[in-house]
């Protein structure tokens, strides 16, 4: 008869956090302008999908790049110029619309308190300068927001036909120099002995993900109106304490979208 064999509980405790896989936590969050107040806020990016890859992606894209039959296409230097413009001005009369939506806003709120009292009263009195003042102030926000969507607009007649027309000889090169990314992916995960982990952040912008120890990557992309933060970011995960990620501008590389 064999003789049965038991592992103290803290024994089996170590057991199981040597054998088990490692944690990482990521956290995303943005640096935002509050338009009421002009100060910067940090707010979380819920809903981002993350991708852990075992080996980076971007040395991959590196290396297909560098054997690519034709170099990558680049704006020229005017078309760049203009569409650096085009960001400027739509930025600025995103933040016209804005102010003038701020201030008409508060005038229809001290239109309701003002209805509140006497004409004779002081705080009537009160209310009514300071509606005088915020009416001056729209009316300036308006035609800087009038002014900034004209010139937009001509912008957009001159530049948008010329930045969608480089965007298309962009996605037609990709398609031929990365045409086989996905045998490198292939052949990498066979190398590494691990396949890709998903997830997505929540409303508080976290993730919590199991991941077998070793080196990864955790890629992610946040589109803004006119820039892209791109993450791929280096981790080294163990098995014990949860690895923390923090993902932010500080370590996104900013890329411009077409």
């Amino acid at each position: 008869m064999k003789r049965a064999f038991y592992l103290p509980l803290a024994g089996l405790l170590v057991l199981l956090v040597a054998c088990g896989p490692g944690e990482v936590m990521v956290t995303a969050e943005i640096d935002v302008n509050n338009p009421e107040t002009g100060q910067l806020e940090t707010r979380p990016l819920g809903d981002l999908e993350l991708q852990l890859l075992p080996f980076d992606r971007d040395a991959v894209f590196d290396s297909l790049t560098q054997a690519a039959p034709r170099p990558e296409p680049e704006l020229s230097a005017d078309l760049e110029e203009r569409r650096q413009e085009y960001i400027e001005v739509q930025a600025a009369a995103r933040d016209a619309e804005i102010e003038w939506l701020t201030r008409r806003e508060r005038l229809q709120e001290i239109n309701r308190e003002m209805e509140q009292y006497s004409s004779g009263e002081t705080r009537y009195r009160e209310l009514f300068n300071e509606f005088e003042d915020q009416e001056d102030r729209l009316n300036a926000a308006e035609s800087d927001m009038n002014r900034l969507f004209g010139e937009l607009e001509e912008l957009q007649a001159t530049v948008l036909d010329q930045l969608q027309q480089a965007r298309l000889q962009q996605e037609t090169w990709e398609d031929e120099a990365f045409a086989d990314y996905g045998d490198v992916v292939a052949a990498k995960l066979s190398e590494a002995g691990r396949d890709m982990a998903y997830d997505t952040t929540d409303a508080t912008g976290m993730a919590r993900l199991q991941l077998r120890p070793g080196t990864w990557w955790i890629h992610t992309r946040h589109r803004l109106p006119t820039e892209e933060l791109y993450w791929n970011v280096r981790v080294e995960v163990e098995r014990g304490d949860p690895v923390e990620v923090l993902l932010n501008r500080s370590n996104a590389e900013t890329r411009p979208v077409l």
